[in-house]
């Protein structure tokens, strides 16, 4: 388990370095906060998946999934290569049409998510492979995040309507904002090709953050770090949760970063969920360890150090 506290990070841009003495999940029972009561109904997950399955050429990749998602929740969905995991982000945000089932966001059911209204929903997504414009400076990576947002049509933008300069005034100040929230300001006017790979991820992760998702969908987003990177980028993501409000859904590899980040654990192998609960709960299911954790036991003594 990674041995990093969530200690709150500055908006300044100073760095708080994260406490390696506590563990950095509590893991409180999130799963209750799904069912909490308003008036007489009670609180709609942010995401659902009801009996989700898809196909490629006779070869399923996803089989009968169910997963819910509670607000304000750090959820993750670990498995062996060719699990599924990247199949259903897809499925989630709409790149892949499921053979069957259905997608939640609120208060909103599809049989295919539109992908080109996820933003409308408040979901964002990042990828496996990193997707930053290198001869961009990482602000103006930064305000892509924010392209959605752009109410004022091109010939008002070519005019500088009051409304147009409006929306740039906040969306500059949106993007400070997470500049500074992720301690990229010392870079934020150098080309993002030119930065080293664990601020790369930072770059990437600020752009998603920006435009302030209900949902933000990480998509392995430790692979290729270094260790204090991985504690680092951690407590990152923990605060994205804490201080932006976004329920995240986390696909990774890294146990020990699983492990110590997220309030629920989905497993999943050869297309099935075999496992559904807290880390603990997780950790000690033996169809777990048959198919997973056992040989991932390495990367987890790692990183708890």
């Amino acid at each position: 388990m990674i041995a990093a506290s969530a200690g709150v990070l500055p908006l300044d841009g100073g760095l708080v370095e994260p406490a390696l003495s506590a563990p950095l999940s509590t893991h409180a029972d999130v799963a209750d906060r799904a069912f909490v009561k308003r008036g007489s109904g009670e609180i709609q997950p942010v995401l659902a998946l009801a009996d989700i399955s898809l196909s490629f050429g006779g070869v399923a990749a996803l089989r009968d999934i169910d997963l819910e998602v509670a607000q304000g929740e750090i959820r993750a969905v670990i498995g062996p290569n060719g699990a599924g995991k990247s199949s259903l982000l897809n499925v989630i945000s709409g790149l892949y049409r499921p053979d069957r089932g259905r997608v939640r966001l609120g208060e909103h059911s599809f049989a295919h998510v539109p992908t080109a209204r996820l933003a409308q929903h408040g979901v964002v997504r990042t990828f496996q492979n990193l997707a930053v414009f290198k001869g961009l400076s990482v602000r103006d990576n930064v305000l892509m995040g924010l392209a959605h947002r752009v109410r004022a049509g091109f010939l008002r933008q070519i005019a500088g309507t009051p409304l147009a300069r409006r929306i740039d005034t906040e969306n500059r100040a949106a993007a400070e904002d997470v500049i500074g929230f992720l301690h990229l300001r010392e870079v934020r006017d150098r080309a993002a090709g030119t930065l080293p790979y664990g601020l790369l991820k930072r770059v990437e992760l600020a752009r998603a953050l920006v435009a302030r998702p209900s949902l933000l969908l990480l998509d392995e987003p430790f692979a290729g770090v270094s260790l204090g990177e991985k504690r680092e980028l951690a407590a990152h993501v923990r605060n994205a949760r804490d201080l932006y409000g976004a329920t995240i859904v986390l696909i990774e590899h890294d146990i020990g970063v699983v492990m110590g980040l997220s309030d629920r654990v989905a497993v999943l192998d050869y297309g099935r969920k075999i496992a559904d609960g807290t880390p603990d709960q997780v950790r000690s299911d033996q169809a777990v360890v048959d198919a997973y954790l056992g040989v991932a036991h390495a990367d987890e003594t790692e990183l708890a150090l």
